[in-house]
């Protein structure tokens, strides 16, 4: 019975008098509680059968079992077929009364009821438009008949409900009665699913859909394939995960304020943009594409559970109640389409008695919403590449999201796997899925390999391309795993023709056949020593063996000559070919040449389908990234040459520079860093699901491509009228086409920029003093794809126009108060150098001061350590600069003794400056290790350096956070101990100050003994002393008032 409605029935005691209301009643309890079972327990619409038949003239219904939404249980035993109709009777639907058409069995009006049916009347012809549903509906009908009884009321009343088949107007149905049951029909929803295309997807040239490689040449295409794959998939993903949340959102009880997916792609679109801006860098874009398909997948797994077979998780009674729906006439939706009303079977979730129904469809929601929310991803962390080689074993890309290893991109995996698998969480095995640490993924990978058929793989992107094959080899040796490593490049044929010829590369055995047919031209002196010279346009250089092979190629063609020696005998007989009468020789050396071109250019080809990526995938269907390699598959390491732009400048200037020495140390040291940075590194990982690579070539083949380099020297600067320089740059770049000037200002502002492409064109700037005395001059090179970047500063004379002060004097003094003078300059222009001495001596002070810019670049601090009373001079010069000697401004400075007293230190932001210090230090001690910050003790320390109060509150708190800084502390690793006494160390620091401030005149006994605690446990640890020195000092707190206590904390950490 349901709970929160009373449920009467009747109750009857000895010698009660019975009326008619109490057996009705035993009825009515008795019907009531079977329709309820049937609702709550058993479900709701066709259960089987019912099937209609339609042959053109008659209908017939198959046996079945349908029960109402209000629990009236209809069941045919035996066929039935109907032949007509009887027309305008009317039955109880929705609970209004509806005019319908009943089916007879007879042929009662049957021509009207073809018509109704099929659209036409096969008598008169007339047509019916109107659409129509098949049901079964109740009629009930009360009769009353005379009874023998003497008395009493003498009839007798009988109830009769009748089931009838009938066609009712779909007109009579109000708006959202039969969306209410037939809303769930989702046979077409498949094409609104997400859907991320292969890489590779696009129109070809006839303008039909395929998958290609062709024009993966370099990798910036690479990442505009990525970039357009993710990008058409982005509306979709928003669409069908917001769209699938609306629909399920009530029948799974979820409570979220709003949908949240709205502004997904939105979302999706910005963190691409970032990617493709190379923030934090290009190469994230496969584990941006795995991202996409992980939602994807997430998502056709929630709709492949069982949530779309029950229409909410409680039932309702008012969806058909006293009908059921069969089938449909001529009805359509909205837009046109046809449309079939048929009852499905809704089942109260639990009705079979699996909890997968309910929780399992609202568990993947749940997590299909964490994964979409990008605060729960790692890629943006611009340390995600930073791992060493690793491999996670994975159930198989053909399986379900739910039974797969968890990707490496995502924050926190522990915390994810307790909403990775509905199953494993609801039996609390989360912690057995691989993807949460690498010593577990390791133990699987040694314990089972029938469990797992594909392997992810981590820690190889931005690694060079032959340690990398060399470390995932190890790995595969170690754990013995069945796949194959490809290494392939992306280029073009062009280029690498062009690093077989540049490189002067070739086969090593068509190398030694070349140069023997070569010796046998010039023994023989045949055509008298003209026909090398012929053939290879000069003479033959065997340093230049790969230019040497284009040679040939040059001269026969790439095609296949199909009469050689024909072709040989014309090519002889050419006036200046071959002075010989007889050419026999000439063309017995032709052929020979010949052949072995012939040979060099049929592997030319079959080394770019090896080597190429593009060659390669075409070569190999089904070529695709994945995150990793299936078992007995082939791993395809693709590899780039770095942009230079990714070496810092002060790499690239000491390259080029040493690369340009005579000195030849210098220059073999350069060529070996050249080689060292311009290594081929993984970009990104493909697979095969087939092993294809293993026979390596018995031919050695070798090549390297230089990318650009840029680099520029000053030729001219003179001085011009008006404050100006004209400033003559020349190029010095190697390799490259194409230059990028760029003029900038010391602030950093482009004041000018110029494009060139002729290296022997030089650039040429006006410099004007009104912008400064520096200046920054940025040259980028390109060519083929590839860039470099060289900057250098420029600096001018100021031609007098110097100045320095401090608060705007010339002449400053300055009070011996402590141990450290920091006084604010003001100094223009920008880029002299600062000479301080002692005018008595004019003996340069060195290492002991400092004069710093601030970020303007207009003020400085002169910072001077321990100062000695007497006169100083500050000159400010532009000495390095040629015949700019004399422009230079000098300031002076005196500093005043103040006798033998300390200074009173009354101001509390001395004391402030120093608490401030100690936060700071404690902060930037936890953003250098993570693992650090998550760390209680830090959290603590935190909260300890932000605590006030009175003296006894802070010494509670402190004397916690000893406690809890000491506990376990001889158990912790070295680096571990050190951060803990760092901790320690400022935590005390803090807590004497306080203490210092708050009772200058006493120590007090209990914050005494738990200082000195904390003392031996800092001077215990290696550096502990010295980083505590570092940290708290007493100069600049000492006054009358508080010396004898600072001197008494002092003595405690010694």
């Amino acid at each position: 019975m349901i709970i929160n409605i009373p449920t009467p029935y009747p109750l009857f005691t000895k010698g009660q008098q019975l009326r008619s209301s109490d057996l009705t009643g035993i009825v009515d309890f008795a019907k009531k509680e079977d329709q309820d079972t049937r609702v709550y327990l058993e479900g709701a619409g066709i259960f089987y059968g019912l099937t209609v038949n339609w042959d053109g003239s008659a209908l017939t219904l198959a046996p079945g079992t349908a029960v109402t939404s209000d629990g009236l249980l209809f069941t045919i035993e035996d066929e039935i077929v109907y032949k007509g109709v009887e027309k305008d009777v009317n039955v109880s639907v929705q609970g209004r009364t509806a005019s319908v058409m009943v089916l007879t069995t007879g042929e009662d009006n049957h021509n009207d009821f073809v018509q109704y049916y099929s659209g036409t009347n096969p008598g008169t012809g007339a047509k019916d438009a109107t659409e129509y549903l098949l049901i079964l509906a109740v009629r009930s009908d009360e009769s009353t008949v005379p009874s023998c009884l003497y008395g009493y009321d003498n009839n007798v009343t009988t109830k009769k409900l009748e089931v009838e088949a009938a066609l009712i107007r779909r007109d009579f149905f109000l708006p959202g009665e039969l969306e209410a049951w037939g809303q769930q029909d989702v046979t077409g929803a498949g094409e609104h699913d997400p859907v991320v295309h292969r890489f590779g997807y696009g129109k070809g040239q006839s303008g039909n859909v395929q998958i290609s490689f062709l024009r993966f040449t370099d990798w910036g295409n690479v990442c505009e394939g990525f970039n357009e794959v993710c990008a058409e998939a982005e509306p979709g993903l928003e669409k069908a995960c917001a769209d699938l949340y609306d629909l399920v959102k009530d029948k799974l009880v979820l409570k979220y304020p709003s949908n949240p997916f709205t502004g997904l792609a939105g979302k999706l679109s910005q963190l691409r943009g970032k990617i493709m801006g190379n923030q934090p860098d290009t190469r994230y874009f496969p584990w941006l594409y795995d991202y996409y398909k992980d939602l994807v997948s997430a998502y056709q797994e929630i709709v492949s559970t069982d949530v779309f077979s029950f229409l909410s998780w409680m039932p309702d009674r008012e969806r058909f109640p006293g009908y059921v729906a069969l089938n449909s006439v001529r009805t359509k939706d909205p837009n046109g389409n046809a449309i079939v009303y048929r009852m499905g079977l809704y089942r109260p979730p639990f009705a079979d008695l699996s909890v997968n129904a309910l929780q399992r469809p609202r568990f993947l929601v749940e997590r299909l919403i964490y994964l979409a929310d990008l605060v729960n991803t790692r890629l943006e962390d611009p340390k995600l590449a930073d791992y060493g080689i690793r491999f996670t074993p994975d159930a198989g890309i053909h399986k379900l999201l739910s039974e797969r290893a968890i990707p490496f991109y995502y924050k926190d995996a522990e915390t994810l796997s307790k909403k990775w698998n509905a199953d494993l969480a609801r039996t609390g095995r989360s912690f057995s899925i691989p993807g949460i640490t690498d010593a577990k993924d390791y133990e699987y990978l040694l314990s089972d390999i029938n469990a797992y058929t594909f392997y992810r793989i981590k820690g190889h992107i931005g690694k060079t391309a032959e340690q990398t094959q060399a470390d995932i080899a190890l790995m595969r040796s170690a754990t013995h795993l069945p796949f194959d490593i490809k290494i392939v490049y992306l280029g073009t044929d062009d280029m690498l023709k062009g690093l077989i010829s540049e490189s002067s590369s070739a086969f090593s055995d068509l190398k030694v056949m070349l140069e023997k047919i070569v010796g046998d031209i010039r023994c023989s002196g045949a055509c008298s020593n003209e026909l090398e010279e012929v053939i290879f346009d000069g003479k033959f250089d065997r340093n230049d063996i790969g230019g040497m092979f284009e040679k040939l190629a040059d001269l026969f063609g790439r095609d296949e000559i199909p009469d050689i020696d024909k072709w040989a005998q014309d090519f002889c007989n050419k006036e200046g070919t071959c002075s010989d009468d007889d050419k026999s020789c000439c063309r017995a050396h032709i052929t020979s040449l010949y052949a072995v071109c012939y040979e060099y250019l049929r592997r030319e080809e079959q080394l770019a389908k090896s080597l190429l990526f593009h060659r390669y995938a075409e070569s190999h269907p089904g070529l695709e990234h994945n995150g990793g390699v299936p078992r007995g598959g082939t791993l395809v390491l693709v590899c780039a040459q770095p942009d230079i732009n990714t070496l810092s400048t002060g790499e690239v200037n000491n390259l080029v520079k040493m690369m340009l020495s005579s000195d030849k140390d210098a220059n073999a040291a350069g060529k070996s860093m050249a080689a060292d940075l311009l290594t081929y590194k993984v970009v990104a990982d493909f697979c095969l699901p087939y092993t294809c690579c293993s026979d390596k070539p018995a031919i050695r083949v070798e090549f390297q491509a230089l990318p650009p380099s840029a680099f520029f020297s000053v030729a001219k600067l003179s001085g011009q009228p008006g404050d100006k320089y004209a400033l003559v740059l020349k190029n010095e770049s190697l390799r490259a086409s194409k230059y990028h000037w760029q003029l900038l200002s010391f602030k950093g502002e482009q004041l000018d920029e110029k494009d060139t492409n002729d290296l022997n064109t030089p650039a040429e700037f006006t410099l004007s003093l009104k912008d400064g005395a520096v200046y920054t001059v940025k040259l980028t090179a390109w060519r083929d794809g590839l860039s470099s970047h060289y900057e250098d500063e420029v600096v001018v004379c100021p031609q007098g126009q110097v100045k320095l002060t401090s608060n705007g004097k010339t002449e400053v003094e300055w009070v011996h108060d402590s141990d450290v003078m920091n006084l604010p300059l003001e100094a223009a222009p920008y880029g002299g150098k600062f000479t301080l001495t002692l005018s008595e001596n004019e003996k340069a002070i060195p290492l002991v001061y400092n004069v710093s810019w601030t970020d303007d670049k207009e003020t400085a601090l002169l910072t001077l350590q321990k100062p000695v009373p007497g006169t100083y001079e500050l000159k400010y010069a532009f000495e390095d600069i040629k015949d700019c000697k004399d422009n230079a401004a000098i300031m002076t400075i005196t500093v005043i003794e103040t006798g033998n007293d300390k200074k009173l230190v009354s101001d509390e932001a001395v004391f402030n400056k120093r608490i401030l210090a100690y936060r700071k230090q404690a902060n930037d001690l936890g953003k250098s290790d993570a693992a650090l910050a998550e760390d209680p003790r830090f959290s603590e320390t935190k909260s300890f350096l932000l605590a006030s109060g009175a003296p006894e509150k802070l010494q509670e708190g402190y004397e916690h956070l000893l406690d809890s800084l000491q506990t376990g502390f001889s158990k912790l690793k070295v680096a571990q101990k050190d951060q803990v006494v760092k901790l320690l160390i400022y935590a005390t620091a803090y807590f004497i100050d306080r203490l210092i401030v708050a009772s200058p005149d006493k120590a007090p006994a209990a914050a005494t003994k738990l200082i000195k605690a904390a003392g031996d446990t800092i001077t215990a640890q290696k550096n502990g002393l010295e980083t505590w020195n570092q940290v708290w000092t007493s100069a600049e707190i000492t006054t009358k008032e508080n010396d004898k206590v600072v001197t008494a904390y002092s003595k405690l950490v010694k």
